[in-house]
């Protein structure tokens, strides 16, 4: 995959990240996981939010940890940072690639849809592992390649053409000069975050709380597939929820 560097004012351009209701159900859902499959508490924790767009979620989390930090490369989206910032939230502009944080400095991670967006997400595997302590923990979410609709554009197949036929796309319908985004398939992710210890939590997430996981539409239809149907079709879902450990 070619790198081609970040997107310009992303925040500005995409409405969903700007959706108050929506960052609340990803901040549920994320304080909900964290809380369950955290082998230390919380309350003296540190953590790290990559890639924390307006510190939204960031802000309603503050209250789990001892102190939280958010990173995000976009000096618009960080404009909007919620006022006042929390006591034990912190705020700053970098590079999801080249982490402001010292080795071994954290005691969890939130990587919330994420990965698709930087220039190269090896190096952004390796630099969440290289600042999460031994016994750390991650909270990963993502979009499926695998996936027929591109999540960002809504367009059917977007995301499976080459790069030249994607970025003539969005041009053609009026929707942007470049396509940015770089999905990977449920088997390429367990790849980039080999080095973790994976649990994939999309299947219960989807047993107890679907809308958290698919649009709300979706969700109140789903109630009646059982577990082991999900465990089947995960290589094909939409979305990932993982929890990773550094062991």
């Amino acid at each position: 995959m070619k790198p081609r560097g970040y997107q310009v004012g992303f925040y500005n351009l995409t409405e969903g990240v700007r959706d108050r209701e929506g960052r609340l159900r990803k901040a549920e859902k994320i304080a909900y996981l964290l809380k369950t499959f955290s082998t230390d508490s919380l309350a003296s924790a540190v953590c790290l939010d990559v890639g924390c767009s307006s510190g939204f979620i960031t802000a309603t989390l503050a209250p789990l940890f001892a102190r939280i930090i958010g990173v995000e490369y976009d000096e618009g989206a960080l404009r909007d940072v919620p006022r006042p910032v929390p006591v034990s939230a912190q705020f700053v502009r970098g590079d999801a690639m080249r982490l402001p944080v010292a080795d071994d400095a954290v005691d969890a991670v939130i990587c919330a849809q994420v990965y698709e967006h930087v220039p190269d997400d090896k190096q952004l595997a390796a630099e969440i592992y290289r600042v999460l302590k031994p016994g750390g923990v991650v909270f990963f979410s993502g979009p499926n390649k695998l996936f027929p609709i591109e999540p960002h554009y809504f367009l059917p197949l977007l995301h499976w053409l080459p790069s030249r036929w994607a970025d003539a796309c969005l041009r053609l319908l009026g929707q942007g000069n470049q396509y940015y985004e770089r999905s990977r398939t449920w088997w390429g992710l367990r790849r980039l975050f080999a080095r973790f210890v994976i649990r994939d939590v999309t299947p219960e997430l989807l047993g107890t709380h679907a809308e958290w996981v698919m649009p709300r539409w979706w969700a109140r239809g789903s109630g009646g597939i059982p577990l082991w149907a999900w465990k089947i079709l995960l290589p094909v879902l939409p979305n990932f929820n993982w929890i990773l450990y550094k062991s």
